[in-house]
């Protein structure tokens, strides 16, 4: 028996010495923390604390452009691969981590276009969708937009002190529940997250961030019918896009018995037009799923860009002032059309190179190397192996980019070399790449290029006081974003 309590333990140290020698030696040619190739762990911790983009960027400094991140993990900043990896034809599918997204409804997992693996349902969903998204339809919202920029400017000219990065956050709530809903959420008149809504983007991207390491984990503790009280966490921004599906679908069935209700030309009426066509793809869960991506990313995402866009301009003074220049030479003030800013070179540069040197997702955008392996950035990786570029890390680009990488300047988008600048446009991930990139990335556009100018031009006068408070405030949305995505 005391021979029994000997070798019980040391048999099970020693398979589990054996494990983790075989993850380590699985990529053992890709340099990384050590601990990294062990087990993913690793990964998992940096991600729970919010530090996984500090440690891949530091790494990426120190090993090269072929990073090891987890186990079967690796991060890829040359952006010579970017068409390798996320082109629609290299057939790379997304990773596991991202299943931890999915919405989960009355015990079933509800896809959204982010979080769907399955190639053939997403460009399904992609197509019945895509003329809601063009930019000649993105020109349809454009008045939800102007009249929630109206109110955020009423609302600032009534403060003598305000944190924009939290006005600016309202505003962008409240303008994608207007194209998407056809209503506010009315958070910039309460000046809080109203409904949660909010609260709900955000523990989901922290559910993601937390659980994206160890999926199956996840799925075993929040998608087990048996353990059916702790789906709540994944299922919150569920029930909200199922109840405003339900809402509309009355109001259809009201409008055909002739009954009076206001026809919204938003995004959910969009798609319950094109669900007469693609029936099978925009069924309940597809419309679901889609509404789920249009709130996550037109919100919290658009305002962190155009807090971060802001904070860049005030901490560069003669870039503001090259900005205010071209906008009074175009006779801009008060609420600009898309029309007369949309092609504006200076301003175009500014969000481009604001897009480049803030970053909001800090994650890898994780593909899995499909059957027979690949080889890229010249090292052969064995199918199953997940890869990925992390934007931050893509950006930082001495190659491409020059070797004031870390500098704001917008400058480097007006050269007159055309090589140059389709260099920097093919590595340029501020909307994603490939088939899954943003496919609300001209609606992001039209609201960032709208309300930019009109902060600029209506409180253009600042003082030194001013600009030094909001310098120290804008950075707490920006440090937000590091943590949780």
């Amino acid at each position: 028996m005391a021979i029994f309590h000997i070798l019980a333990p040391a048999a099970l140290l020693a398979l589990v010495s054996i494990r983790l020698v075989a993850n380590w030696s699985r990529l053992r040619k890709a340099p990384g923390p050590i601990l990294a190739g062990f087990t993913d762990l690793w990964r998992a911790y940096q991600q729970y604390n919010g530090r996984l983009r500090e440690k891949v960027l530091e790494s990426h400094a120190r090993y090269g452009p072929v990073v090891r991140y987890g186990v079967r993990c690796i991060s890829i900043s040359d952006p010579g691969v970017i068409n390798v990896v996320y082109g629609s034809r290299a057939g790379f599918v997304t990773g596991d981590s991202y299943t931890v997204l999915l919405g989960h409804q009355n015990g079933k997992d509800i896809a959204s276009l982010v979080s769907t693996r399955d190639e053939k349902q997403h460009g399904a969903l992609r197509r019945s969708v895509a003329n809601a998204f063009t930019a000649t339809a993105a020109l349809d919202y454009e008045k939800w937009i102007d009249v929630t920029i109206e109110e955020l400017l009423v609302s600032l000219a009534k403060k003598s002190t305000f944190d924009l990065t939290s006005m600016t956050l309202w505003y962008t709530m409240d303008a994608s529940a207007r194209f998407t809903f056809g209503a506010p959420l009315g958070c910039l008149l309460a000046e809080e997250d109203v409904d949660g809504l909010l609260q709900l983007i955000r523990d989901r991207l922290t559910h993601w961030s937390r659980w994206s390491s160890y999926p199956w984990i996840e799925r075993l503790v929040y998608r087990n019918p048996i353990f059916t009280p702790l789906a709540s966490n994944p299922s919150g921004m569920t029930a909200v896009a199922a109840a405003s599906l339900k809402e509309r679908v009355s109001q259809v069935a009201a409008r055909r018995d002739g009954k009076d209700a206001r026809v919204t030309p938003d995004l959910l009426e969009r798609f319950l037009e094109a669900s007469k066509d693609f029936p099978k793809a925009l069924d309940e869960p597809g419309i679901i799923g889609m509404l789920m991506s249009t709130i996550s990313g037109a919100g919290d995402t658009t305002a962190s860009v155009i807090a971060a866009v802001i904070f860049y301009l005030l901490k560069h003074p003669a870039v503001l002032k090259k900005l205010e220049a071209e906008l009074e030479s175009n006779s801009i003030h008060g609420i600009p059309t898309f029309a007369e800013v949309s092609k504006l070179p200076y301003l175009n540069a500014v969000l481009k190179e604001g897009m480049r040197v803030f970053t909001p997702g800090t994650h890898p955008m994780e593909r899995v190397v499909p059957t027979g392996g690949a080889v890229i950035a010249g090292m052969h990786f064995p199918e199953g192996t997940t890869v990925g570029c992390m934007p931050a890390a893509v950006h930082l680009s001495k190659g491409v980019f020059g070797d004031d990488v870390h500098v704001f300047r917008p400058e480097r988008w007006l050269i007159e070399d055309r090589e140059q600048l389709r260099r920097m446009e093919a590595a340029h991930m501020g909307f994603s790449r490939g088939r899954r990139n943003c496919i609300g990335q001209n609606i992001a556009m039209l609201s960032m290029k709208k309300v930019i100018p009109a902060i600029i031009m209506k409180f253009k006068v600042i003082s030194s006081t001013q600009t030094l408070r909001l310098s120290q405030i804008v950075p707490r949305l920006l440090r937000y974003w590091v943590r949780y995505t």
